[in-house]
């Protein structure tokens, strides 16, 4: 790994050398300088606060995040990437109303202001979404599985909290999650490469990334490219004992490539293409070995592989704007874990010796979507957005648990002299208990409109509505001894598949309604109400003789309603933004999930779930070169009534807090400036996040339950920029207050306790970049 690292930065080096060229040959070189130097920590060169427009109200034109009546968080790229980081955990870090759990690259749960009620399952493919991700107009959300994009060249982040049935659909239940990426220019040409290594501590070691952008105007004014590519490679920092090697390292490669035309006056196409391929392991412990220790007899990994399109297509047609966004998305992922203890544990109860075996999960999904979209153009009291939407897509999971030698020890110790997996209990391969195939099939359709009516110039009432229909097929096979309705035996020596279809549909009406007071241009006081859905699904059917419950077939769909109320405030001359909001939401006929001790699970409308709590956003600049923030969160996300469920271990208590739901969330960042000589500029930056405890579970008794230990992360960087090249040492995690993101109980005799996901330790690191 050290020879990559210093391959990638003689590349980075000589890239640098070039582009320096470049630029001492190029005028306005100055200019771009200076535009970086102000970025160099955050600030601008202004004593206010910069003006920040979001896209998140679907209208033509962007608008003041300082206008809109709903609680949004933006973030610029910079706060980030300055430091190193940039995926969705590191953006939970700054927003306090959104958490993360996340097991491996790739391997993630959001969760916004409380609402869930489950972790992440991997094999589940039923549990819908409560936290939008889009990129731009495309959405990529998938429960558990949000793809980790590094090469996105973003503009900026808008976090919307509460739920966004209307604009943005059954996804955005709880919140959405919108990446919004800069668009190639048809006038100049320009990019910029930037190099980063840094060491992570204890087991860990070293990483290194490269990434470049390439902005080229194909014809002046009217079409223009721009290419971004991205390589990494992370250092493992979780030991296995078994063999003493890490076993999480993970290697990035991403690529995109962005063309836009503007084909005749008011007519504006922008396509793009994303590929991804993310090779990495997973990010376990156990509980009773040593810190980031795991023990695994095979290796454990991951493989996300994606490629996003899309075509979006503006057109002025005078008194509306057109837009159209056509996506396309094609994802496979491999999971693999090593899974000896409950494969010794279930089949040979618990005695040596272990098995090698593996726990694998393979995904293909595939998904369009189009979304047609007319907003109002021109000035006036009424502005409108309508549209529709539709999207269809498919998902085929399979799972297999391959054990080297179980057939043979099978056989002989339940007395079935030449057993065989495959012939026998007919799995995929020989040694192997377990094949699971689950092919789901889905489409929605919806109509949606909102208006804003501004009355007397002070306030705005906004109404919208949303109209949905949607339809599930769902295919299941398991075979393999834990997977057939009825095992092989002597006696009968073919097994009986265990086989389901079955269709879930759903439709509806997510309304929404808005009303800001402008009591003058820098403060608004505002309240909304609005609905949020999502659709149900098909359970896995539950072996009666193996686990004692009869499951339902199907699971409704749950809905919630959201009441928010705050105050957007500009002060001390446009130096200081303060936003505060409160909010109670009321979950019902809430998607429970059952965890059974034989290892099946099923979901049923059990529920009634009510969240409430403040938010607070502020920002202030305290000089023209310094700045401060302050983000906080307190949340109280609690069963509404005893949920009783027809499984006593599974009941769930009055008043009984929910899962994964931190009570209080806070980070708070700051920046400083030293301007220099000509254009040169040090930045200071530093940010601090705090989220606190949660837990597995609602209730200890019902079992599953385990703390998730808070968590303080402290980050810091020191930069330098001269003439367009930027050096910047960082550091993150820099007390290792951050350890444990997610734990899985155990309820394995044999196993070394719970498992425990590992966020990545305290790391240092170098960042050089230069624009041209």
């Amino acid at each position: 790994m050290g020879k990559q690292l210093i391959a990638h930065g003689a590349l980075a080096m000589l890239s640098l050398g070039v582009i320096g060229t470049a630029q001492a040959q190029q005028a306005g070189t100055d200019a771009a300088s200076r535009a970086a130097a102000r970025q160099v920590a955050g600030n601008s060169d202004s004593d206010k606060i910069d003006r920040v427009e979001i896209t998140a109200t679907r209208a033509v034109n962007a608008v003041d995040v300082q206008q809109v009546a709903a609680a949004i968080t933006v973030l610029q790229p910079e706060s980030l990437a300055k430091f190193g980081l940039g995926n969705l955990s590191d953006i939970s870090s700054l927003v306090p109303a959104m958490s993360v759990q996340e097991q491996g690259p790739g391997v993630n749960n959001i969760t916004m202001r409380g609402l869930v009620v489950r972790g992440i399952v991997p094999s589940e493919i039923q549990d819908s979404s409560l936290v939008a991700v889009y990129v731009d107009d495309m959405p990529v959300t998938l429960k558990s599985g949000n793809p980790d994009l590094r090469v996105l060249d973003l503009e900026r982040i808008e976090v919307l909290q509460g739920p966004q049935g209307t604009l943005f659909g059954a996804s955005a239940m709880a919140g959405a999650v919108r990446q919004i990426i800069r668009k190639p220019d048809t006038n100049d040409l320009f990019g910029s490469v930037e190099a980063v290594g840094s060491r992570t501590s204890g087991f860990g070691g070293t990483n290194h990334n490269l990434r470049g952008m390439l902005n080229v105007p194909l014809r002046d004014e009217v079409a223009g490219l721009r290419l971004t590519a991205y390589t990494g490679a992370d250092s493992g920092y979780i030991r296995n004992a078994f063999n003493g090697a890490t076993t999480n390292a993970v290697s990035t490669n991403q690529g995109r490539a962005a063309l836009r035309i503007r084909a005749q006056p008011g007519l504006l196409i922008d396509a793009s293409v994303t590929a991804s391929n993310i090779k990495g392991g997973i990010n376990d412990a156990y509980a009773r070995l040593a810190p980031f220790t795991t023990y695994a007899l095979l290796p454990q990994k991951s493989n996300d592989a994606l490629q996003l399109y899309n075509l979006a297509v503006n057109y002025d047609l005078g008194s509306a704007q057109l837009v159209s966004s056509t996506s396309y998305l094609h994802r496979d992922t491999q999971y693999a874990t090593s899974a000896q203890y409950p494969a010794t544990a279930f089949i040979f109860s618990g005695k040596p010796p272990l098995m090698a075996s593996a726990y694998t999960i393979d995904n293909a999904v595939t998904g369009l979507a189009q979304e047609l979209r007319l907003n109002s153009r021109h000035g006036g009291p009424l502005k409108w957005t309508a549209g529709a939407f539709f999207e269809t897509g498919k998902r085929k999971l399979r799972q297999e648990q391959p054990t080297a030698g179980f057939d043979a020890r099978f056989g002989e110790t339940r007395n079935f002299p030449g057993y065989s997996s495959q012939a026998n209990d007919l799995a995929s391969t020989p040694d192997n208990y377990f094949s699971g195939r689950q092919d789901t099939s889905s489409h929605q359709v919806a109509l949606f409109a909102e208006g804003t009516y501004t009355v007397f110039d002070k306030l705005d009432l906004t109404a919208g509505l949303r109209l949905f229909k949607g339809k599930q097929d769902f295919d299941l096979h398991f075979s393999g001894l834990f997977g057939n309705l009825v095992g092989a035996t002597p006696g009968a020596p073919v097994g009986s598949p265990e086989t389901s279809s079955s269709s879930a549909t759903a439709q509806g009406a997510n309304p929404r309604f808005a009303a800001a007071y402008h009591i003058d241009r820098q403060h608004m006081l505002y309240a909304n109400v609005g609905k949020g859905f999502r659709y149900g699904g098909n359970n896995q059917p539950v072996p009666f003789n193996f686990c004692g419950v009869n499951a339902p077939a199907t699971f409704a769909p749950d809905s919630l309603w959201s009441y928010e109320a705050g105050s957007k405030n500009t002060l001390f001359g446009q130096r200081m933004t303060l936003n505060v909001n409160a909010y109670l939401t009321n979950w019902n006929d809430v998607q429970v999930f059952n965890k059974l001790p034989c290892t099946y699970y099923f979901t049923q409308n059990a529920g009634k779930i009510r969240s409430e709590g403040v938010e607070l956003e502020t920002s202030v600049k305290l000089t023209r070169h310094a700045s401060i923030g302050l983000n906080a969160a307190y949340n109280h996300a609690f069963a509404r009534d005893a949920v009783i469920t027809g499984i006593a271990a599974q009941n769930i208590p009055a008043g009984a807090r929910t899962p994964y739901a931190p009570r209080v969330a806070a980070s708070v960042s700051a920046s400083y400036r030293i301007p220099l000589a000509g254009s040169d500029a040090i930045g200071l930056a530093a940010s601090y996040a705090y989220k606190g405890r949660a837990y597995t579970n609602f209730a200890a008794a019902q079992g599953s339950y385990a703390e998730i230990p808070s968590s303080n992360t402290l980050n810091a960087t020191l930069t330098y920029l001269t003439r367009g090249i930027e050096v910047g040492l960082f550091g993150t995690n820099l007390t290792n207050g951050n350890k444990v993101s997610d734990v899985t109980t155990n309820s394995i005799a044999i196993q070394p306790g719970d498992t425990l996901f590992m966020a990545r330790p305290r790391t240092v690191g170098l960042r050089v970049k230069s624009r041209f």
